[in-house]
């Protein structure tokens, strides 16, 4: 690559910089000026813009929070959260955010906990962790050969553990993070039905912000083309057939 083309490169690169900081300054002086429907908006830009950064997200859930509309909020503190998990201001305000939720009956602490364990780390995070396990068992392994006594027998024994379990944990990540497909209603609220048809009536109600998670199948309504998706509650373990366009999935 030639001096120019390098300069050019920079150059674009510090325009869209520029132009990302513009787009949430000025969203963040509609947020502060209580404009908040028109500051979500501006978060919104920014963000597909290619700036999907976690404070961006978080911005727009307390901007939707102001607006009232607390479906998009848990949406959006949802999607800061998957970004930088451990984030205390990011937790609180989605706790705060949940506890709008009607009949919301909460988790109770051990599940909190053990959630909050189980994403404690990103994804890219865990990788990292992994390579780093893995680079450790090649050089104990490395050190066995050469040191052939109790010590080194006991290290290869302690790494190749620590290994497979971060190895299961890693894995059961990747696994969740392709099968599960979690969403959140942003309707105010939505009926649940057993099949995918306007006239069925609703076997249960979902309230809007509550969390529930999309399986693969995916159907729609002979008679008014209205579109269907099948949910899971995993807290309750029932399904039910409710309008895909009540949804917004968390990615």
């Amino acid at each position: 690559m030639n001096q120019t083309a390098k300069i050019l490169i920079l150059l674009l690169l510090s325009s869209f910089t520029a132009f990302a900081d513009q787009g949430f300054d000025a969203a963040n002086k509609l947020y502060e000026s209580g404009e908040y429907s028109e500051a979500a908006a501006a978060y919104g830009t920014v963000i597909s813009s290619g700036n999907a950064c976690a404070e961006a997200y978080y911005n727009l859930g307390n901007a939707c929070l102001k607006d009232k509309k607390v479906g998009l909020a848990i949406l959006n503190y949802e999607k800061a959260l998957r970004i930088t998990p451990r984030d205390a201001d990011i937790k609180y305000n989605l706790e705060f955010a949940r506890s709008f939720i009607k009949d919301n009956a909460g988790e109770d602490a051990a599940a909190k906990f053990l959630a909050g364990s189980y994403g404690f780390l990103t994804l890219n995070e865990l990788c990292v962790l992994f390579s780093a396990a893995f680079a450790l068992l090649m050089g104990a392994l490395i050190f066995r050969v050469y040191r052939k006594n109790e010590f080194s027998y006991w290290l290869v024994f302690g790494v190749s553990l620590l290994f497979a379990i971060i190895l299961l944990f890693f894995g059961a990540r990747i696994r969740d993070n392709e099968i599960n497909n979690p969403a959140i209603v942003v309707a105010l609220s939505v009926e649940a039905k057993s099949e995918p048809k306007d006239s069925n009536p609703a076997a249960f109600t979902l309230p809007e912000g509550k969390k529930v998670f999309l399986t693969s199948r995916r159907d729609f309504d002979k008679k008014t083309g209205q579109k269907y998706a099948e949910v899971l509650l995993k807290g309750e373990n029932i399904k039910g057939w409710v309008t895909l366009d009540s949804l917004a999935e968390i990615k």
